[in-house]
């Protein structure tokens, strides 16, 4: 694991719900991946960084800074609470600078919580990049109305964020009247090298987890080295240093004024009714504001264009940033795909699946509403020559298993079973962290938790990414979605669109291109070139390894995601052999481009896609 943490059950309630001692750090975070030695150059600028900071932080009540130059510079920043008098910040940082070293002695990254204050320390510049979730505390009760609870939570920290986050200290703390007699009193904060989107994004992260560990709990708090929030039953911030949370505008923000769906560790997704759009009315936007907020769908605010319509940025009243998909009359997908979608994805709450804000159906327009992600899609980085440096080894590797994750969350770990059916280079978006979302669930099929597979007349998906037997004979499982992410996986590696042709007697498409290169020894070959040098071969070829095992032509001989993320996660997990050659036949294709293809209806042999004996 990247990070050790060092905090205790018993700690954590002690800390948060019976009031510990100020200078006692409630949680260390420690990343043990990169070490120095005692008495080292890195050490040294350790010790001078976090002098400094803890020197500085008092005044400002923040301060960020580096130490030394590289190979031994040391990048930090330190942070009280926004509502911390000067005083008690310095009695904190005193803290700090006599204990931070100590707590995570060798490790060249750390992050610390006091009660008051944090520090968060690497050998990586992470200025600007937003570290969220990373640690959950919670109240043991319950709230005596949860739904109620949860509704009126959401809006509360929505709020505080809408206020926090353009703010020039990245704070608020408000309170919501929950009964007659009490109140919910609630916090947020980010980190100020934040800039206002990434503070509003780090937040709504840190909101969207709540439900997943802390549903209906009467205090909660979700630390992360970027931003952090808490709320309680009763007061836990100088009121009078807080700002009060306004009522949200009209019109309403849908996904942001109340709390996602409730989740459960081993279920997921915990149930709204599965009636299509109509159990989704909460999610619907008037027309007129999303013409307001788009410049009534003005050219300059477009950032993609698909085979089902174009997908522009929009702000909204309050100043949050959406991206809306206007569905193009002729497109292909009518009401019935985009109440499948919205039906899905309303049910789904994941980080490495795009959150799904609303809808509108008004005047023949089809739109959906999702959160903005800044970097647009993974194929704008993956094909273009220039932009594709700027996915370096490390960056490919966390989309590689954030898309892995996601996955596995829908066949899996959430509530329904969900097959994605179009997962490819342009519905995988990125945030600003380059953290990988699944976009686009026009086209997926929702699964019985007892059903293994499925059929289908109608092919609909994009040339390249649809798995053999979805092809031929419409059968449809999770080792379609596999086979899928198997394509994609030998595209981020390469650099290359599986759809193109390559090599030459005879030219061949992307899979056998590298196949043939597995085969014959030599897989190293068709690494991209924009990362060369600057990856290990060994991790290379066992993700090459992965991704043909994805793309074997029996569905049956595919592992489940959840082995695909063992593996990916896991070194000492051993690797299945790949089918042989002769059995592996590849998806010849002479189109290019990102070809989308919805067929009629097709002729299949009466046997379907059945489990191994």
């Amino acid at each position: 694991m990247a990070s050790l943490l060092l905090c205790s059950l018993m700690l954590t309630m002690v800390s948060l719900f019976l009031g510990s001692a100020a200078d006692a750090p409630i949680c260390i975070l420690c990343n043990r991946n990169r070490n120095y030695t005692s008495n080292s150059t890195y050490q040294s600028s350790l010790g001078r960084l976090i002098s400094s900071l803890s020197s500085s932080a008092p005044a400002t009540g923040f301060a960020n800074g580096t130490a030394g130059e590289v190979p031994d510079r040391v990048y930090g920043l330190a942070i009280c609470r926004g509502d911390v008098s000067p005083t008690r910040c310095a009695e904190c940082f005193a803290s700090v600078a006599r204990d931070a070293a100590a707590g995570c002695p060798g490790n060249k990254g750390a992050t610390i919580f006091y009660d008051l204050c944090h520090l968060l320390y690497s050998d990586q510049d992470f200025f600007g990049s937003y570290k969220a979730s990373e640690f959950f505390f919670w109240n043991t009760r319950n709230a005596s109305d949860v739904p109620t609870f949860n509704r009126l939570l959401g809006g509360l920290l929505s709020n505080l964020t809408i206020l926090a986050a353009p703010s020039e200290r990245r704070f608020s703390a408000g309170s919501v009247d929950f009964t007659n007699f009490e109140k919910i009193y609630g916090l947020v904060q980010c980190t100020r090298d934040l800039t206002a989107e990434s503070c509003d994004a780090c937040l709504r992260s840190e909101i969207s987890d709540i439900p997943w560990c802390c549903d209906g709990r009467k205090g909660a708090r979700v630390l992360g080295g970027s931003c952090h929030l808490r709320y309680e039953m009763s007061p836990f911030f100088n009121v009078s240093a807080a700002a009060d949370p306004q009522p949200p505008r009209l019109p309403p923000v849908p996904a942001n004024t109340s709390m996602p769906p409730a989740r459960t560790p081993a279920a997921g997704v915990a149930g709204r009714s599965e009636n299509g759009v109509n159990q989704a009315d909460s999610l619907q936007f008037d027309l007129e504001t999303l013409k307001l907020a788009t410049m009534n769908f003005s050219d300059q605010n477009k950032l993609g264009e698909g085979g089902f319509g174009v997908v522009y940025k929009g702000v909204l009243s309050d100043g949050q940033l959406i991206a809306v998909k206007r569905l193009v009359t002729n497109s292909g997908q009518g009401i019935g795909e985009l109440t499948n979608e919205v039906s899905l994805v309303a049910k789904l709450q994941h980080r490495n699946l795009v959150r799904l804000m609303g809808y509108c159906l008004q005047a023949e327009e089809k739109l959906l509403v999702y959160e903005f992600l800044p970097n647009k899609s993974l194929d704008k980085f993956l094909f273009d020559p220039f932009k594709s440096m700027e996915l370096t080894w490390e960056k490919r590797v966390k989309i590689i298993e954030g898309i892995a994750r996601g996955l596995l969350y829908l066949h899996e770990d959430s509530r329904l079973k969900i097959i994605h059916r179009d997962l490819k280079a342009s519905n995988i978006l990125l945030d600003e962290g380059m953290n990988p979302k699944i976009a686009d669930f026009g086209l997926a099929r929702l699964f019985g938790n007892e059903q293994s597979y499925g059929n289908t007349n109608r092919i609909a998906g994009t040339f390249g990414y649809m798995a053999p037997e979805y092809v031929m004979k419409g059968q449809i499982s999770t080792k379609s979605d596999v086979y899928s992410f198997g394509v994609l996986l030998l595209e981020i590696v390469t650099g290359r669109k599986c759809v193109s042709i390559y090599g030459s007697n005879p030219p061949t498409d992307l899979i056998t291109f590298i196949w043939r290169r597995w085969d014959g020894g030599n897989p190293i070959q068709v690494l991209d070139k924009a990362i060369v040098g600057g990856c290990s071969t060994e991790e290379v070829l066992r993700r090459i390894h992965i991704g043909l095992l994805c793309v074997q032509p029996d569905p049956l001989e595919r592992p489940s995601m959840s082995f695909v993320v063992l593996m990916l996660s896991s070194h000492s997990t051993s690797l299945p052999k790949v089918v042989p050659l002769s059995s592996f036949t590849g998806m010849n294709t002479s189109t290019s481009g990102d070809t989308r293809v919805t067929s009629t209806p097709i002729d299949r042999p009466s046997h379907s896609l059945a489990p191994k004996k």
